[in-house]
Order: structure tokens, then C-alpha cells, then sequence
């Protein structure tokens, strides 16, 4: 990452230091080449150009000269007898600004507001800079943020997946160190409110990478269910084809999947002889979830999804449909097929090696990579993580509260629980649905669309319940939604579930954000804990919408969806933090919830073991949501709007909590 700089003219300049609201008795020049941006100046006559630059309490003008020698003698000093011209236009020149009266660096000057235009232009600049730099270091990520590359003056790209290596960690390091230096070097009290806030959030994502220097070896590639064999397959999927130079990219990145896999397992050795390696039990379910993929290329969901999207392209002859499918083939079998042969038998291989069948307390710097991992997902900076496990129970036990006060004024809940049913069923009903509860209880956002689709059967054990994909910034209606019907997962609420995902989760969130206009590199700075947790605040809330369910048993209903994922949680901390073995881990579920069924414990452990804060991500940003909202509703009385509360977070978008709690007491609170 870097910053694009934009050279002015070179000067020859003189200085005149100027005491605030006192013009000085004389001139004190001295001859200094320098080169200074333009757009710091103001050109006063034809030819002299002022820069005015504050130093604390003194104010320093520059005087720049286009032609030196209109000013100076042979010998390039400043001429003596010519001072009285120039002092002359000089103080013109600040009187007629209103410098000295102002105190030189307002904004309200003609000079400030020139220079605050200045400064928030060139901080689009770079940060549209950094992002196209960014999303063209690999194609699918080019092509899943902009449908139209030419929009945006990207017309020779090199098609590729990225790299998957350690060994540019340095450089990379040196890059954002880079960019944090030229941060800093931006006025911050000059730029829009918008912008400070993506100056805010990118500042906080730079020192959160500097700070992951020695966890290189720590990252988890290769996962049972979100992992990038798992991923991957997926963006093909739903790699859209706009015209025929998609369909050449495509095949281009399907081709190199073995050779992008070999630099994963590279790295997954680097790990082994770190002593990282995952798990026997971790790798067993890594080479499962691989082995779905070992099928027939011609009965391949990535066969059947690449002829539905050629048949889409109107530019598409019927010879070439049969070319495209014909290379597609031979791809799928001497790339595709070979790259996941590849992960099973090097993950095989490397099995064994793993030090570590525990949580990442076990592991060397695992307890600070853990808070590594809070920190880059969630924006959360906890030194003493006490606090946070205080933050979670207090949640909880205000729930159980809640719960049992409510089960104490509705006898009935307690067996309505056990046999409630919602009225609708049909996914397209509640979509609908959905976008009618919503109404007068968050902001409008504009009609949309979305595509929905069902996880392939083969798939469906590596796969989640459920998941929306993000559309282009450029094609804000190209929304997917994804349901898996596996039996596994029949027993969800798929009310509160589409809620999660549609409206008003993230779909809804998503559109909401595409149309604040927010700077192109935000979507880059995701911050999961932000988007996961606003879909988990929202799907629990829609256990309260007229639904089919009664009012009083959607409350406990959510509480107790929200005390179960607090609980994982907490397994999460406990278990990678603290250091808790399947044993105590059993203890804890058996005593706060009753279970004792030893395959279920350990599949619960292992779950979690094998994707380190991924409970935590989604409840950690729930649980800001849920204590902001109680936090306003206590402190704004009858004057808590849930709408305007709504609206509050959405504004600020995919952020850092530390510093959206931070504008939460500024300006939604409105407290000092």
C-alpha cells in the first residue's frame, strides 16, 4: 500500500516570520530552495507567491518566487533596495486575506478554505489510491468489489489469485508502515466529518496490522467450515459474467488453483516446523470437507453454475458456449480436481505434527494472537481480558433476569417455548415479509433484489447454515442469498435466519451502506465483529416481530438464542485464552446446561479449537450492539428513539467498536 504523491512547482522561497495580530517591523528573508505543492499558495502579484504555514504560535509565510531573479541580484540574494516592493505587496497581500486578523490558519479565510478543499481532496485521493491498489492484487477480489474495472481506469490487470506466502512479510510491513506515516502527515482537523471517520478506521486497522508482526505463522488457511478450500469454490460459483472477458478471467483463475493450493500447503509446512500445525482431529475434518469436492467434473456444481452463466451473455455464439464449456472441463479436471488431491494429500502427510490439540493458549504467543484476533475483527483493544469475560457474564445474567421476569408475567411462555411456530415458512414470503416488519423501525433504504440459491448437496457438511454475499460497489442489485438444506439445520428458525441474512441483516446493511457513499476503501476495511454482530442484534430482535409468535414468547425466545451464543462465547475465550481442556470443558456444559453427551461435548471442542474467535466475533459485536442500546435507553428515557438508534449505527458502517462507542457518547449520547 502506498500513497500517490502530487509535486508542485519548484521555488526559490524567502521567509517572513510573523508574530500573530502584529504585523513586524521589518523583513527577515534568507534564500531556500524548496519544493512546495501550489495548492499551499496563494499567487499575489503576477509573479510572488505567499504559502502561509503555522508553527505552533508563530506563523511562518513563505514568500515564492516563479522568477528568482525579479527579486534578486546576480549573486541570487535577496536585493536590498527591492524589500520596499516587496514588503509592500506583502502586507497588501495579508490585509486583503484577512491573515493577521484571523490568526493565519482559519478556515474562514479564502486562504483556509483553500487549503481545507485542498486537503480533503487529496485525502480521496489516497484513499481511493490505496483501495484500487489493494482489490487489483488479486482478481476475484477485483472482480467481487467492481463489476466494470474500465469505470474506474483499470484496463490492464494481470489475472491472478494472489500469493499465499510468508516471505514478502517484510516488505509487506514496510508498506504499512508506509502508509501509517503518510496518515499521519494528513491535517485531520481540515477533513469532513465522513472522512475523519475513515481516517479513524483506517488508522486503527494500520497499527492493528503492525502490530500482528511475529503471528505470521499463526493464520489458519485451511479451516473445517469457512476455510479457503471451502471459500474458494464458492466466489467461482458466483463469479458473474458481465462480458466474454470475465468468462477468460475466470478460466484463467480456475486454472491456477493448484498452483495457489501448493503455496498454502508451503505454508501449512512452515507451520508444521513452527510447531502450528492444526490438529489431527482438525486436519481430519479439513480432508472431509476436500473430499466433497472430488467429484465427476461433469456433475460438478461449478459445471452446471458456468453454463447457466454463458447462457446469460447475449454476445456468446453457440460454438463458442460449447468451446467455453470444453476448456471448463479440461480445467476442472487437470487443475481444479488435481489442487484438492493435493490438500488432502499434504494435509495427510503433515498430520501428526501438530504439538497442539488445544486452544491457542497452548501455543507460543498463542494468548497474544488470540487478542490479536478480537482486535482485527472487532476493533476491540482488551488488555485485560477479565474485562471482557465480565462484560459477557453481566450480559448474560441481565437475560436470565429478563427471561425469568417475563416467564414470571407469562406463565404460558414456559410451554410455548417447546411447540411455537412462525406464520410463514416460504423463503420468498418472509423476504417479503421481512421488509414490511422493518418499516418505521429502521431507515428506508432503496427496492432491492437478490438471487436466491441452496447450498449443493454435496456441500452441505462443510457448509453454514446460511450466507449472503456482498454485491459490487458498482452493481448494488447483484445480492445472493445462500441457504443450506442440509437435515442438520432444519430445526433453525428460518424466520429469525433470513432475518440474519436479508432484511434487516446483512443484505439489508450492506445496500444501507452502498448508499451513504461512503470512501471505496471502507469495504475494505470489513471489520466482521461490525456486520456479524448487527445480524445477530437484528435476528434476535425479529423474534419480536409480528410473526406468528406471541410477543411475550419471542423475548425469551431471544434471550435465550442470545444466552447460547454468549456461552460459546465464553468456550471461546475459556478455551484459548484460559487454557481449558475437553475436561473442563465438559464440567462447565454439563453444570450451566445440562449436557452429558461425551460425542456432543467433543464436537463442540473441537469445533471451536479449530476456528479460534469465530463464536467471539459474532457475539463480541452483538454484545456492543445490545449494551449500547440498553445504555441509551437508560440514559434517553422516553426520548429513545429506536429508529434514530438504528440510524446512528448504520451511519457509522463497518468500524472498530472502540471507536464507534467512542462517537456513540460524543454525538449519539451527546455527553462530553
Amino acid at each position: 500500500m502506498s500513497f500517490r504523491r502530487t509535486h508542485g512547482q519548484e521555488f526559490f522561497a524567502a521567509a517572513v516570520l510573523l508574530q500573530p495580530q502584529k504585523i513586524p517591523a521589518r523583513v527577515s528573508a534568507f534564500e531556500i530552495p524548496s519544493r512546495i505543492n501550489a495548492y499551499h499558495c496563494i499567487r499575489y502579484p503576477s509573479d510572488i507567491w505567499y504559502c502561509v504555514m503555522d508553527c505552533g504560535k508563530m506563523t511562518v509565510l513563505w514568500i515564492l518566487f516563479t522568477d528568482v531573479t525579479d527579486m534578486t541580484d546576480k549573486k541570487g540574494r535577496l536585493c536590498m533596495d527591492k524589500r520596499g516592493k516587496l514588503w509592500k505587496n506583502t502586507v497588501v497581500f495579508l490585509l486583503s486575506a484577512g491573515i493577521l486578523l484571523s490568526g493565519c490558519s482559519s478556515a474562514d479565510t479564502p486562504w483556509g478554505r483553500q487549503k481545507a478543499e485542498r486537503v480533503r481532496q487529496e485525502f480521496d485521493e489516497m484513499t481511493e489510491g490505496l483501495f484500487l491498489d489493494e482489490i487489483t492484487g488479486d482478481t476475484l477480489s477485483l472482480h467481487f468489489f467492481i463489476a466494470d474495472p474500465e469505470a474506474y481506469g483499470i484496463e490492464d490487470y494481470e489475472v491472478t489469485l494472489g500469493d499465499y506466502s510468508v516471505d514478502d512479510v517484510d516488505e509487506i510491513m514496510e508498506n504499512i508502515q508506509e502508509v501509517k506515516e503518510e496518515l499521519t502527515g494528513v491535517e485531520y482537523e481540515l477533513l469532513t466529518k465522513e472522512q475523519q471517520l475513515t481516517y479513524e478506521v483506517l488508522d486503527y486497522y494500520l497499527d492493528t496490522e503492525l502490530a500482528s508482526e511475529g503471528f505470521e505463522l499463526y493464520a489458519n488457511p485451511l479451516k473445517p467450515v469457512v476455510g479457503q478450500q471451502v471459500e474458494l469454490p464458492f466466489m467461482f460459483a458466483d463469479y458473474m459474467f458481465y462480458d466474454k472477458r470475465d468468462v477468460e478471467d475466470y478460466l484463467e483463475l480456475l486454472s491456477q488453483m493448484d498452483r495457489y493450493y501448493g503455496e498454502i500447503m508451503d505454508y501449512e509446512r512452515k507451520k508444521s516446523e513452527a510447531g502450528l500445525f492444526m490438529s489431527d482431529a482438525t486436519a481430519d475434518e479439513v480432508i472431509e470437507s476436500c473430499e466433497g469436492y472430488l467429484e465427476d467434473p461433469e456433475e460438478s456444481f461449478l459445471t452446471d453454475t458456468f453454463s447457466e452463466k454463458l447462457d446469460a451473455l447475449t454476445d456468446v455464439t453457440a460454438e463458442e458456449k460449447k468451446a467455453y464449456e470444453e476448456r471448463h472441463l479440461q480445467i476442472m479436471k487437470e487443475h481444479f480436481i488435481p489442487a484438492y488431491e493435493l490438500l488432502i494429500e499434504g494435509i495427510g502427510e503433515l498430520k501428526g505434527t501438530g504439538r497442539n490439540d488445544m486452544g491457542l493458549y497452548y501455543l507460543p504467543k498463542g494468548r497474544e494472537y488470540y487478542q490479536y484476533l478480537l482486535s482485527s475483527t472487532a476493533g476491540v483493544t482488551y488488555r485485560n481480558m477479565d474485562r471482557l469475560e465480565k462484560q459477557i457474564l453481566r450480559r448474560m445474567n441481565w437475560e436470565i433476569q429478563q427471561m425469568q421476569e417475563t416467564a414470571s408475567k407469562h406463565p404460558e411462555v414456559m410451554e410455548e417455548v417447546d411447540d411455537y411456530e412462525f406464520a410463514l415458512s416460504g423463503v420468498d414470503e418472509i423476504l417479503t415479509d421481512l421488509q414490511g416488519q422493518i418499516k418505521d423501525r429502521f431507515p428506508e433504504i432503496p427496492q432491492s433484489q437478490y438471487r436466491l440459491k441452496y447450498v449443493p448437496e454435496s456441500l452441505e457438511d462443510a457448509f453454514s447454515p446460511a450466507a449472503c454475499l456482498a454485491p459490487p460497489i458498482d452493481r448494488p442489485e447483484d445480492n445472493v442469498i445462500y441457504i443450506n438444506g442440509s437435515e442438520e439445520y432444519e430445526d433453525y428458525d428460518l424466520y429469525t435466519l433470513l432475518a440474519h441474512e436479508g432484511y434487516p441483516g446483512h443484505l439489508y446493511q450492506n445496500i444501507y451502506f452502498h448508499e451513504s457513499g461512503v470512501s471505496h476503501l471502507r469495504n475494505l476495511l470489513k471489520y466482521t465483529s461490525y456486520s456479524e454482530g448487527w445480524a445477530t442484534y437484528v435476528e434476535y430482535l425479529a423474534y419480536e416481530f409480528d410473526n406468528g409468535v406471541a410477543p411475550a414468547t419471542g423475548k425469551v425466545l431471544a434471550y435465550n438464542s442470545s444466552i447460547n451464543m454468549g456461552i460459546s462465547a465464553l468456550l471461546d475465550l475459556y478455551i484459548h485464552y484460559y487454557g481449558w481442556d475437553m475436561e473442563t470443558t465438559a464440567d462447565y456444559l454439563g453444570e450451566i446446561m445440562g449436557i452429558d453427551d461425551e460425542e456432543l461435548v467433543e464436537s463442540v471442542y473441537r469445533q471451536i479449537v479449530g476456528n479460534p474467535g469465530n463464536y467471539m466475533k459474532y457475539y463480541l459485536g452483538y454484545l456492543k450492539i445490545a449494551d449500547m442500546r440498553k445504555e441509551a435507553e437508560e440514559t434517553l428515557g422516553e426520548e429513545f428513539r429506536e429508529l434514530e438508534f438504528h440510524k446512528f449505527l448504520l451511519d457509522m458502517g463497518p468500524a472498530p467498536f472502540d471507536i464507534i462507542e467512542k462517537y456513540f457518547e460524543k454525538d449519539y449520547l451527546g455527553e462530553d
